[in-house]
């Protein structure tokens, strides 16, 4: 069973990189992932464990891939041609970047944005503030960009990157990331 993934991505929605190589090398580098098992996917590295803070009490973490075909955790990087907005059930409304009010008919939003995502503007109905809602404020429960870095079979809320995690892929790509859940 699928329990959700820890999704990586550039803070800015539309920045995107001619090619991965960077970023793959440099995760290669600090040990973060670690055989390639095809196109997009990769094992996770010896690293993965310092590189991600888990919560709680010892979480089973499921890191190879088994005989039984059942999930397991491994980093999946995902380009995109133009920028798009993953949620997941786990999403909640997002709020207005000047009010903080929450926005309902987000989804409504979120689609119509789909169709011209760097030039779409939405107007809060609380304050009518105007922004373009791949800048709204998820609170790590959904997100929009060109690129993604999937850990997979990752619980939301159940870890975070570390601080050198985050500085690497700043490095690799010169844009800063942040990070969300999504629960299928």
């Amino acid at each position: 069973m699928h329990t959700g993934r820890l999704v990586l991505t550039p803070q800015d929605p539309f920045f995107a990189l001619p090619t991965l190589d960077g970023i793959t090398g440099h995760l290669r580098q600090i040990d973060f992932c670690g055989e390639r098992l095809d196109q997009r996917r990769f094992l996770l590295g010896e690293r993965f464990l310092q590189l991600i803070s888990f919560m709680g009490c010892s979480p089973h973490i499921e890191l190879e891939p088994t005989d039984d075909d059942r999930s397991f955790c491994h980093l999946q990087i995902l380009p995109m041609d133009q920028p798009i907005f993953l949620q997941g059930r786990n999403t909640n409304p997002p709020r207005c970047g000047k009010c903080r009010r929450r926005i309902q008919g987000w989804e409504r939003i979120m689609e119509e944005w789909q169709e011209q995502p760097q030039d779409y503007q939405a107007t809060c109905p609380h304050c009518a503030h105007s922004q373009n809602p791949a800048h709204y404020q998820w609170r790590q429960t959904a997100g929009s960009g060109q690129l993604f870095l999937y850990v997979e079979n990752i619980f939301p809320q159940e870890a975070q990157p570390s601080t050198r995690l985050l500085n690497t892929l700043a490095e690799a790509s010169g844009a800063p990331w942040h990070y969300f859940f999504i629960q299928d």
